[in-house]
């Protein structure tokens, strides 16, 4: 298990853009005002929505620094992808595991009894854990 790279609701997207960019990771976890668990947002989640702006645009005019795109304009509430699991800390490793290989995962929550998120687990984290055995 990692530590994990924290957003609130009412973060923008460009602290999302900025937290991913600069934390170096492929996702956030975003969470209420008293850190309980709402959703996540993966690199892959803000492509896809920015793709769905862009699709049918020229690459100038998307690519232009004045041009406004709408997704610019959201908060970490309006991009979470709330599909993601969550494990407590008390899962069989086995389970989470599973989540990763069926589900394809690529991080999952990891939460205490209260809903707050205190970390995450990465194909990188298992692998690390593994090495102790």
């Amino acid at each position: 298990m990692i530590k994990p790279v924290l957003l609130r609701c009412d973060d923008s997207s460009a602290t999302v853009l900025k937290k991913l960019r600069n934390e170096h990771v492929n996702a956030c976890i975003v969470v209420t005002k008293d850190r309980k668990f709402f959703g996540a947002i993966g690199d892959n989640d803000v492509i896809a929505l920015f793709l769905q702006q862009v699709k049918y645009e020229p690459l100038v005019k998307t690519l232009n620094i004045g041009y406004k795109r709408e997704f610019l304009y959201k908060s970490a509430k309006d991009l979470v992808n709330k599909n993601k699991s969550a494990v407590r800390k008390d899962t069989p490793i086995n389970k989470v595991i599973g989540l990763m290989w069926k589900e394809g995962f690529q991080y999952i929550p990891v939460l205490d009894e209260n809903d707050k998120v205190i970390g995450v687990v990465t194909p990188s984290s298992l692998i690390n854990l593994l090495k102790d055995y």
